[in-house]
């Protein structure tokens, strides 16, 4: 009884003590380039003893331009194994996202299915039709439950 209590003392403290953080490195000039974000490599980093021995090297890989982001986070799944293993054995996501130039992208026009992003950090996306074109900058963007959104052409992709 008193390994079962302790148990779920520890699986608890793993719960309240773990984080979905996320940590974000610009390199290069990454922040001043403009274009649309794509992601470029991405691998998970383990760690044994709550994060205090790295477990082997990540195998991601840079842009030869070397105009990055790096982003390291704790997902649902980096969080599950370390709850399941009493935080013994630990794992980070690491992702490098890198902006494709403006002049790389093909014209969008009127009718094109695109997806673009829905938050900042640009994790999560969502598709719609493009109903317009609102200048060189802009267009507005019919969302597949039908709101129109307003959104750069930097940040779309077919």
């Amino acid at each position: 009884m008193k390994k079962l209590k302790f148990l779920v003392c520890l699986a608890i403290a793993s719960v309240c003590l773990s984080s979905c953080m996320v940590t974000k490195t610009s390199v290069g000039n990454y922040k001043e380039n403009k274009g649309q974000v794509y992601e470029y490599s991405k691998d998970r980093q383990g760690y044994l003893f709550w994060g205090l021995l790295p477990v082997g090297k990540c195998d991601i890989t840079t842009p030869t331009d070397q105009n990055c982001q790096v982003r390291t986070r704790t997902t649902f799944v980096d969080g599950l194994v370390s709850l399941l293993t009493g935080g013994i054995y630990s794992m980070q996501t690491v992702q490098v996202v890198a902006k494709k130039d403006a002049k790389d992208q093909s014209a969008f026009a009127k009718g094109d299915k695109v997806a673009y992003p829905t938050n900042l950090s640009c994790t999560k996306f969502e598709s719609g039709v493009i109903e317009s074109l609102l200048d060189d900058e802009t267009c507005l963007v019919k969302a597949e439950n039908g709101k129109m959104k307003k959104v750069k052409l930097e940040n779309l992709a077919k």
